[in-house]
């Protein structure tokens, strides 16, 4: 029987579930940059039953896309010592796909994804909706006030709008007093919301991006991030 790998880019992806994979099945590889020291408990619970199946690879120092030549590294050597075995990426960064492309030209199973198979999640080959045009940063004062008032709206119609998600404006007055050192990519950004306290669960990240770009306080170019101020 051919090896699957599920190989994780947990400095993108933090997942809080093994989907509808099954101990026995898969060999999961688990990369993670050196300051990376926690896992939420339910991964962890869902990692028990692979045993020896699973290991864990710390990225030695630290830099742009340091973690993606170290996947690209593992699929490479493991197609030619395993020949037919097949390959899932589980990352949001999209420059895996020229790799993966390439891969498959050449006969190797490979493919990436945004969640663990057999989640809730969408899949990678999601269009993301366009980006809007930044709003002026008066606009963005007025719509984090907006966001900690209390709804006057009639329930039925409050109801279909998307609410603040809590913390909301603490991240926008953090980005807001440091500009020198705002995370300029989408995978940067989630790793500055990992190191709040009490940290962000994985969903309230997803939630986190999109009221920023909602409230007009950055858009998404690509995996690029263009902030209104």
């Amino acid at each position: 029987m051919s090896r699957k790998y599920l190989l994780v880019d947990f400095e993108n992806v933090q997942p809080s579930h093994l989907g509808g994979l099954k101990p026995g099945e898969w060999e999961i590889r688990i990369f993670h940059g050196q300051h990376q020291i926690k896992m939420e408990l339910s991964l962890a619970s869902a990692l028990q039953p692979f045993g020896a199946h699973v290991k864990y690879v710390k990225i030695a120092g630290a830099g742009k896309n340091a973690l993606d030549f170290y996947i690209a590294y593992y699929i490479g050597r493991l197609s030619v010592e395993q020949p037919g075995a097949s390959f899932v990426v589980v990352s949001r960064d999209t420059g895996f796909d020229p790799l993966i492309k390439h891969l498959v030209e050449k006969g190797v199973a490979c493919e990436r994804v945004v969640a663990v198979p057999g989640g809730p999640s969408k899949s990678a080959a999601a269009k993301q909706p366009a980006a809007a045009k930044p709003a002026p940063a008066t606009k963005v004062a007025k719509v984090a006030k907006a966001a900690k008032a209390p709804a006057k709206a009639p329930a039925k119609r409050a109801a279909k709008k998307v609410a603040a998600p809590p913390r909301l404006q603490e991240v926008i007055d953090r980005l807001a007093g440091s500009k020198k050192a705002r995370p300029g990519t989408l995978k940067t950004l989630r790793s500055w919301l990992g190191n709040f306290k009490p940290p962000f669960a994985d969903a309230e990240l997803d939630a986190m991006l999109q009221a920023l770009q909602h409230a007009g306080v950055l858009t998404l170019q690509g995996n690029r991030i263009a902030y209104a101020a």
